[in-house]
């Protein structure tokens, strides 16, 4: 008797496991991406699902997170994840040399405000999501700072944030991302271009002051 009730407890336990394995509860925002034995089943939306367990598994994704460092900054680190964000994310790139069509080799970082719309292809038709992006838009930023001089790139951040966003939604479209917006955040040309520039503002400056100073002179002169 005592025996059989051990069994019992046992078999009770068991159907409790499995059915607290079988119930899957997805936060707002996010989803996940249900595979039966290896083959794509069903994306999950938010709420309380049910799955089979042992028999169906989410299909995990690579993604990337930014942490404080241990000596301050920012860490960037890449996680494998079952749960899909749907939110606007933001990826803060570090600082890249890019040439200009004048030769001038200037460093620039960028922030990219992007969304997962169609999970599916996020964890289908690209291996490594972040990666990916990351690469692509480091290309493309060459590419479109190959195409202007240096004062037109100085001048012109939000014609280069709009041709990046364009370009960057157009390609990762087969991946189920949507690129909202695209930013610039610093354009450091070298140090001795930077005091040329100075120098140059500096003239103008004193060109124009000379300019109106001579013209208030000869205004004196006409009215004396």
């Amino acid at each position: 008797m005592e025996a059989s009730l051990i069994v019992l407890g046992i078999l009770v336990l068991l159907v409790i496991y499995i059915i607290a394995k079988g119930l899957v509860i997805v936060q707002q925002s996010e989803t996940m991406v249900i595979e039966r034995l290896g083959r794509y089943l069903k994306t999950l939306s938010s709420g309380i699902n049910l799955i089979i367990p042992f028999i169906d598994k989410p299909r995990p994704m690579t993604w990337r997170i930014t942490a404080p460092a241990s000596k301050g900054g920012t860490q960037v680190r890449f996680i494998n994840t079952d749960r899909i964000d749907l939110r606007e994310n933001v990826y803060d790139f570090a600082r890249q040399s890019v040439i200009t069509r004048d030769n001038v080799v200037t460093e620039i970082n960028a922030v990219l405000y992007f969304q997962i719309v169609e999970p599916l292809k996020a964890v289908y038709e690209i291996s490594n999501l972040p990666v990916a992006i990351e690469m692509l838009t480091q290309t493309s930023l060459r590419n479109v700072i190959g195409e202007m001089d240096l004062d037109e790139t100085l001048t012109s951040r939000d014609t280069i944030n709009n041709k990046l966003r364009d370009i960057l939604d157009e390609a990762t479209n087969k991946w189920g991302v949507k690129v909202n917006r695209v930013e610039l955040q610093d354009i450091n040309p070298p140090r001795d271009i930077r005091d040329a520039m100075e120098k140059q503002m500096r003239a103008e400056r004193d060109k124009r002051a000379q300019v109106l100073t001579a013209e208030g002179q000869k205004e004196a002169m006409i009215r004396e």
